[in-house]
């Protein structure tokens, strides 16, 4: 799967300059309106504007069609989830704390604080996360990887992370579920393989 930081920005590289350039547009037609005026229509007549309104709505379907495509081509693989990940980690939310779980048992719990405990993931690989909700919708958001996804009770959402570069990466629920739900946080560390397989292997217990 594609670094989903590179492909936002290259994704909002492409979105702002042209909301800019539509935006600009309009502030000038509008401005051109009202210093020289509108021109009323003459009952009866075709008005001169219909070829240039036309010729208007057509680039703008254009645009929002290329929109849909660029979108569409960024987000389908980061969609995909790969059938032999390096690493799987379960991931479930509750009113108010997050759980990693990791297939040798180690389990990470992050209880209603700004200062959660870590779970360590390795750094670039690609990482099956499979995520739950045991009560209400919470969303899973990492801003350092501009990325989110919503977890839904009865329901498990499977995505895959890279985290190309080591470091911490803080998270929290995207989506209003309570009276703590500015609390919940969690802290993903990304460090390189060896060092990761030593932290799993000295972890068989809950944190």
């Amino acid at each position: 799967m594609p670094s989903t930081q590179r492909a936002y920005d290259h994704v909002a590289g492409i979105y702002l300059p042209i909301a800019i350039g539509v935006f600009a547009f309009v502030v000038v037609f509008l401005a051109a309106l009202l210093v020289l005026g509108a021109r009323r229509r003459v009952a009866g007549t075709r008005s001169e504007a219909d070829g240039v309104e036309g010729l208007y709505a057509l680039v703008l379907a254009c645009v929002a069609g290329f929109l849909v495509w660029v979108t569409f081509t960024a987000e389908t693989p980061i969609d995909r989830v790969v059938a032999r990940p390096a690493l799987r980690v379960e991931v479930t939310a509750a009113q108010w704390s997050w759980t990693f779980r990791y297939n040798n048992g180690t389990t990470v719990v992050a209880v209603s604080t700004w200062s959660p405990p870590v779970a360590v993931v390795p750094t670039g690989v690609e990482i099956e996360f499979d995520g739950t909700s045991r009560d209400v919708i919470h969303g899973f958001w990492v801003p350092g990887l501009q990325f989110q996804r919503q977890f839904v009770p009865g329901y498990v959402t499977k995505f895959d992370l890279t985290f190309v570069k080591a470091g911490v990466y803080g998270g929290e629920c995207s989506v209003f579920c309570g009276e703590n739900h500015s609390e919940m946080h969690f802290a993903i560390e990304a460090v390189s393989g060896p060092r990761f397989r030593t932290w799993l292997a000295s972890h068989r217990r809950t944190l």
